[in-house]
């Protein structure tokens, strides 16, 4: 499990050793072709700041390489921002005083329709808030088989959810997940994430290997 893997790193030894890294690291880093962990920890060191231009230029020459000249367009469509998170950063946080929406299908329905008035959009990315009795995975199956229609391609940025029920919502037309994790330091995590599901960290970052398990096609963690 992905949480099995970070509990092998030290916080603190990782950032000893990025802090200790020195422009030679960089410049041997950047005349690499295949790098290793500590190259990247070299690259994101302080001593890397005067290689930032350098860095981006070799990015640019890669992307190039890898993708050519393309620019893949989504766009995102809210359908609830009930939650029972607590998280201190966001809007959504559970105690936040504001009025909570979530969307009908014949709601999620007219909002396609108007999407794809807009132009030739055929990722769409639904978001929404973490409250498993309102906008759980039974909610999240009805928008994709409500969406599924109008795109070819459907992404959602939901709470994380069990393997069967992510299997359940490919077979529903489901293309991807996107999950953000704001930290992998379990403390820091703590002070963020102080209630709700999301305050679980091996849930949230074992999510990734739930989604596997279910074959979801494409997998994205956003830090």
């Amino acid at each position: 499990m992905f949480s099995d893997e970070l509990e092998k790193y030290d916080w603190d030894e990782t950032g000893r050793f990025i802090a200790s890294r020195t422009a030679s690291d960089v410049r041997a880093a950047l005349r690499k072709e295949h790098l290793t962990v500590e190259d990247f920890m070299a690259l994101i060191s302080p001593a890397a700041e005067p290689f930032l231009e350098e860095m981006a230029q070799l990015s640019h020459r890669y992307t190039l390489e890898r993708f050519g000249k393309t620019i893949s367009m989504y766009i995102p469509l809210y359908v609830s921002n009930a939650c029972a998170n607590c998280c201190v950063y966001c809007g959504f946080n559970h105690n936040n005083p504001l009025t909570r929406v979530t969307l009908t299908m014949d709601q999620v329905k007219a909002e396609c329709e108007a999407i794809r008035e807009l132009g030739p959009f055929e990722n769409l990315l639904i978001v929404s808030g973490e409250h498993p009795k309102i906008n759980g995975a039974d909610y999240i199956e009805q928008v994709i088989r409500t969406a599924r229609p109008y795109f070819n391609n459907l992404t959602i940025e939901v709470g994380p959810m069990s393997a069967e029920d992510y299997k359940r919502l490919t077979h529903s037309g489901l293309n991807g997940v996107v999950c953000f994790q704001e930290t992998y330091h379990k403390e820091n995590y703590r002070k963020y994430h102080p209630k709700g599901m999301k305050s679980i960290f091996d849930w949230r970052v074992n999510g990734f290997d739930r989604m596997g398990q279910a074959g979801v096609h494409k997998i994205g963690s956003i830090v």
